[in-house]
């Protein structure tokens, strides 16, 4: 059955969202949410973190509040950075155990009922599960047929039997659109590290990835269990090509600077050569497989955004962006993905 409003001291579980200017689709994540079974005597609530929207989200959560009982809180955090709302949301959740999912997934009706209990249920303080896709145009053949690019669209569609504990880097992974953890384990972590995940409509990632990792490195387990299962809407959008690029390109920047980089070393533009040298080789790897016409040009012109992607935040990270933009002419996306653009007309249907 569907619980009622529980009162502050009974919150067991709080879903927490953040959210940047997508207010339609938080609106259909709120309907799956209010829409959860769960039962008799289950204190949860819904938190909102609004991270610097400038749309209608804060009137979507008013009008989806009127038919909450009382269930859905809402939090702003003006300073962008999805790791900076959720850290906000944290330090105000009510319920001991905290689910994280995002805008754009709607939940399984059962998956509140299933946070409530799986760490215990594994002795653990952290959990994910499936991530299904719901598709919202019909995604083409080249992207069913690889494992790695249905990845960057956050799908973990993995039904093998609960796992306990993963390992980091193992398969399956818990991802940030489906986590559940104990508040004081995400507490003892000082939350998501603010320098990781999206900012603004810019794709930086990895934030769920690293709590994960550093849960494990804290000596905690994290378990995967199927059960726990959510649907992430992957718009029409996200179904070509250059999506992917610009997620590799994000990827790519947002290690660069948040990542610890061993000092020393020759650079140029404050660019460790190494990283230079890789690059010239990935795009000579990929020019190569183009006009062989090899199948696999795409992902190695994927590698080598990535890379550009990561040299390109170093030499931010060096200099400042300013500099960074004037040196480069003003910024080398744009000649990235027009070179990556060729390789992708020769290679892909």
């Amino acid at each position: 059955m569907n619980a009622g409003f529980a009162s502050e001291r009974s919150i067991a579980v709080t879903v927490l969202i953040a959210t940047h200017n997508r207010a339609s689709r938080l609106r259909e994540t709120l309907e799956a949410l209010l829409a959860q079974q769960t039962p008799a005597g289950l204190g949860w609530e819904v938190l909102v973190v609004d991270n610097g929207s400038t749309d209608d989200t804060l009137e979507v959560f008013r009008t989806m509040s009127m038919r909450a009982q009382g269930r859905l809180r809402y939090l702003s955090e003006p300073r962008l950075g999805k790791s900076r709302a959720l850290n906000a949301g944290i330090a105000v959740a009510r319920g001991a155990v905290i689910a994280l999912t995002d805008d754009d997934v709607s939940p399984a009706v059962d998956w509140v009922a299933t946070a409530a209990v799986v760490l215990d249920k594994w002795g653990v303080d952290g959990a994910g599960g499936r991530i299904r896709p719901r598709w919202e145009a019909e995604p083409p053949s080249w992207l069913l047929e690889s494992p790695r690019l249905l990845e960057y669209l956050a799908i973990m569609d993995c039904d093998r039997p609960a796992m306990m504990p993963i390992a980091a880097g193992s398969y399956p992974q818990v991802w940030g659109a489906n986590m559940v953890y104990r508040r004081a384990a995400l507490q003892a972590l000082r939350g998501f590290d603010t320098r990781l995940g999206p900012v603004g409509g810019r794709r930086f990632c990895n934030e769920d990835v690293d709590i994960v990792r550093r849960m494990l490195q804290s000596g905690r387990a994290v378990a995967y269990d199927p059960r726990l299962t959510v649907f992430h809407r992957i718009p029409r959008a996200r179904l070509r090509r250059a999506y992917f690029r610009r997620v590799m390109w994000d990827m790519g920047e947002g290690e660069a600077l948040a990542a610890a980089e061993p000092p020393g070393g020759p650079r140029i533009l404050g660019i460790p050569r190494w990283r230079i040298r890789f690059m010239a080789r990935m795009a000579v790897h990929s020019t190569v497989r183009t006009f062989a016409r090899r199948p696999d040009a795409f992902y190695e012109m994927l590698d080598f955004v990535y890379a550009a992607g990561v040299a390109w935040g170093q030499l931010k990270r060096t200099v400042g962006e300013r500099r960074a933009r004037t040196a480069i002419a003003g910024g080398p996306e744009r000649a990235v993905n027009a070179v990556a653009g060729a390789v992708d007309s020769r290679t892909m249907p």
